[in-house]
């Protein structure tokens, strides 16, 4: 039997404790592309004209609307105007699309309908007012981006309201200063209320873990596939994974093998947030590649 080698490229990315300010690519995806997206390939498009516009609305199995997006080409290359995301039928974000970028305000709610994050754009950059929420009112975390970056001040708040941080960021997005507190508002240190989660033993012992246990798939291996699986997932309070889905990937094999094994760790140590132990979520690249 004819071998393969395969490598990772591993980098996580937090998103609970800060926000992902990278550009939003102008090629979405190649046409048609909703072809080539291993979730989207599984619900059913439907692609009308309106306006300047071309809306593709994707529907589930049962019929119910997941995803509304708008281009300004017939190829579906170019992402404009709005955007919708539905879970459960209910919307989970909305926003808008310039030149392929995100642009203005957009919102993003949790299953009971209640604002969760508030963020505004400038052309797929972070810029302006952005405020999380612990309920929709009561504000969790605010200030504001210039370019991509967090500048002047920010709060961080408990969600009784009590203050829990302060953080003064220069026009560079440098942290100049902070000030936490403990609930009872005595002085705290940031590591007492805010830590990652990792993995036992780290990086190293990850990388032998994915390196025991995925498999390059045969059709891919046979067809010379190679690339990257972009992984999204949440470390739960007890160590374990949940809510593991793919991003994007090369096909869907490659994509479905990364889930089976990143769904199988269970050695992470959970992180916490304002001294909380707490479910955080990531996103992980994951590069198969033949050699």
């Amino acid at each position: 039997m004819k071998k393969f080698a395969f490598i990772f490229l591993i980098a996580l990315t937090k998103i609970a404790f800060c926000q992902n300010s990278k550009q939003d690519t102008t090629l979405v995806y190649n046409s048609p592309m909703y072809t080539k997206d291993p979730v989207r390939s599984k619900w059913t498009p439907v692609v009308k004209k309106v306006g300047e516009l071309y809306q593709v609305t994707f529907y589930d199995k049962k019929n119910v609307a997941q995803e509304l997006i708008n281009f300004e080409d017939k190829d579906l290359k170019v992402r404009k105007g709005e955007y919708a995301r539905y879970i459960g039928g209910k919307t989970q974000s909305r926003g808008m699309y310039d030149k392929g970028h995100k642009n203005g305000e957009w919102l993003t709610y949790v299953k009971d309908g209640s604002l969760k994050k508030s963020e505004n754009f400038y052309y797929g950059k972070l810029d302006g007012s952005f405020a999380e929420y612990w309920d929709g009112q009561q504000i969790k975390e605010q200030g504001s981006y210039e370019n991509g970056r967090k500048i002047g001040l920010w709060k961080l708040f408990y969600e009784d309201g009590k203050l829990a941080g302060e953080e003064n960021y220069d026009v560079y997005g440098k942290k100049e200063k902070s000030n936490y507190f403990h609930k009872n508002g005595e002085p705290a240190k940031y590591e007492d209320l805010f830590t990652l989660p990792s993995y036992e033993g780290g990086l190293t012992e990850f990388y032998n873990f994915l390196g025991t246990k995925i498999q390059y798939p045969r059709t891919s291996a046979r067809e010379r596939i190679e690339g990257t699986v972009k992984l999204s997932f949440t470390v739960k309070k007890d160590g374990t994974v949940e809510d593991v889905s793919v991003i994007s990937a090369p096909n869907e094999e490659l994509g479905e093998e990364a889930m089976r094994v990143l769904s199988m760790s269970r050695n992470w140590i959970p992180g916490k947030m304002f001294g909380e132990v707490v479910n955080v979520k990531y996103n992980i690249p994951i590069k198969f590649k033949l050699r």
